[in-house]
């Protein structure tokens, strides 16, 4: 089986490198804190110390870090992936990053004659717990095929988006954009509900079926009700997302109006300083507005 490095053991990260572990994948590991890999090791993986270090000792070396700076410095930076590089090895990084950054990086990979795939994915860590992510990929096709094992391991949506790098990054904004935007939509329906004397659950309830029905108000609209706002995916990442994909709109040329205001609400929330909760906090401000507050009635 391939040697797998895998850098970055976040919530995500340390579910995803599990599974690859479980799976019978040697894996090789790295992540600013140790003591977060703690379980992986008495697992049967292996510490190094750089992701130089973990680059030179596998075949395949996984990224899933916070962001385009951080995917940058670990891949590129001194004592970085590409600074192991050997014949043979791939890089597939998986952080929600910028499209342009991930065209850079798979740019100076392959200056490295290091292949790259751009495959960031959709699920929370219990659905990577699960093995049950959706993954999408930009990169080389061949290289995709030689990788599909281990997204089979983690996932099971696996869509390989096209050739180039980027794409795979590219569909992860528009998929998130959905999710931001629903959220919003959510927390504005809840709140109304609210405020015209409606049992928020009421909303649950209805919305399960027919064509309200949306993955946001089943996941985070119990968490509203409850105000449950411990993270998920965080108001700071939502918002990340989301001025991304404004960019990559108006470069393109095309009218974003909601994904405008979805934003502006969580600009709202992280001016308040919430920026580390979930992004379904967003309905504490319209509530705010509203003079009212989302309770279930009992």
């Amino acid at each position: 089986m391939q040697r797998v490095g895998f850098i970055g053991i976040g919530l995500m990260g340390k579910e995803m490198s599990r599974r690859l572990l479980e799976a019978g994948y040697p894996l090789t590991v790295w992540n600013r804190t140790k003591e977060k890999v703690d379980l992986l090791l008495k697992g049967g993986a292996q510490w190094k110390d750089s992701p130089q270090a973990v680059a030179q000792a596998s075949d395949v070396v996984i990224t899933m870090v916070t962001d385009s700076a951080a995917s940058e410095e670990v891949i590129c930076g001194t004592g970085g992936v590409l600074e192991g590089a050997h014949p043979g090895l791939m890089l597939i990084d998986m952080g929600s990053i910028a499209p342009e950054m991930s065209r850079a990086i798979a740019a100076r990979a392959k200056t490295k004659k290091v292949p790259m795939l751009d495959a960031p994915v959709t699920g929370n860590p219990k659905v990577a717990a699960d093995g049950k992510l959706g993954i999408m990929v930009g990169g080389p096709r061949e290289i995709f095929d030689a990788c599909l094992p281990l997204f089979e391991t983690m996932g099971v949506k696996i869509i390989h988006v096209g050739e180039e790098n980027g794409q795979g990054t590219t569909l992860k904004l528009i998929n998130n954009l959905i999710m931001g935007i629903a959220i919003e939509a959510v927390a504005e329906a809840l709140v109304l509900a609210a405020k015209a004397g409606i049992d928020p659950q009421k909303v649950i309830d209805i919305t399960s079926v027919g064509g309200a029905r949306t993955g946001a108000m089943e996941t985070r609209g119990p968490r509203m009700i409850k105000h449950d706002f411990s993270p998920h995916f965080s108001v700071d990442n939502m918002y990340k997302d989301l001025s991304t994909a404004l960019k990559l709109a108006e470069e393109v040329g095309v009218s974003l109006p909601a994904t405008s205001i979805s934003r502006e609400m969580l600009r709202a929330v992280k001016s308040q300083g919430k920026g580390e909760m979930d992004s379904c906090i967003v309905m504490t401000a319209i509530e705010t507005m509203a003079n009212t507050v989302v309770a279930a009635k009992t």
